[in-house]
C-alpha cells in the first residue's frame, strides 16, 4: 500500500494541471438527515464528491463516496473523491472505534498520510489537492491538537436509517513540507449509509 501510495504521488506530480479552471460549487447545508452530501472549502475553493468520469486523483476509487473499514469497528474510513473535474481531489477521514460511541469530537493525531490497514491507529484526516504553489498535487495531514472531526449523528441501529453527520476543521500540513500549511474552517458531511452506494455523485 505505501508503494502504491508513492507511486500514484509520483505520477501525479509529473502531470501539468491548472486549478483556475476548478468549476464552481456551493457548500451544502449541515444537515443531519442522510441527505448524502459532502463539502469542504480549501483556499477558497469549494470541493465535493464527484464519480469519476475524468482523472481519477482517487486512484482505483470507483464512486465520489465510499465508506469502507471493519464491520466490528476497529477502524472505518469515509473516502471522498472528486474525479470528475480536471484537477480533481481526494480525502480521507479515518476513524478508530467509531462503534459504538462514535457521536461526538474526535481530536484527530499526526496523519501518516496513509489509509485503511496502513493507517496509524488513531483518528486522523489527510487529503490530496492540487498545489498551485509548486504546480504539481500535494497530500496534507491533520495536526495533533490542532484538528478535529465532530460526529454529530452516528445511527446505525438495525431497523432505522443509517445516518452518518459531522463537521471537521483544524490546520493541516503538507506532507513534504510542514512549514506548509491548510486551514479548514468549514468542512461538513451528511450520509445514509444504507444509500451512498448506488447514490450518485454528479
Amino acid at each position: 500500500m505505501k508503494t502504491t501510495l508513492f507511486l500514484l504521488f509520483i505520477l501525479l506530480a509529473g502531470c501539468s494541471k491548472d486549478n483556475s479552471g476548478y468549476p464552481t460549487f456551493t457548500l451544502p447545508p449541515e444537515t443531519q438527515i442522510g441527505a448524502n452530501t459532502f463539502g469542504v472549502t480549501i483556499n477558497g475553493k469549494v470541493y465535493i464528491p464527484r464519480d469519476p468520469t475524468a482523472f481519477n486523483t482517487g486512484g482505483n476509487a470507483p464512486r465520489g463516496v465510499i465508506f469502507t473499514g471493519l464491520p466490528n469497528g476497529n477502524w472505518r474510513e469515509l473516502i471522498i473523491v472528486d474525479g470528475a473535474s480536471s484537477v480533481g481531489f481526494k480525502m480521507v477521514l479515518h476513524f478508530k472505534n467509531l462503534n459504538p460511541f462514535g457521536v461526538g469530537q474526535h481530536l484527530l493525531s499526526n496523519s501518516n498520510f496513509l489509509e485503511n490497514l496502513d493507517s496509524i491507529d488513531a483518528d486522523h484526516l489527510l487529503f490530496m489537492i492540487w498545489n498551485d504553489k509548486i504546480n504539481s498535487y500535494s497530500y496534507y495531514g491533520s495536526i495533533e491538537g490542532e484538528s478535529e472531526i465532530n460526529v454529530t449523528k452516528y445511527n446505525i441501529e438495525p431497523n432505522v436509517e443509517w445516518i452518518f453527520s459531522g463537521n471537521f476543521k483544524g490546520k493541516f500540513a503538507r506532507y513534504d513540507n510542514p512549514d506548509d500549511s491548510i486551514e479548514i474552517t468549514d468542512g461538513r458531511f451528511d450520509f445514509n449509509l444504507k444509500t451512498i452506494k448506488t447514490h450518485p455523485f454528479p
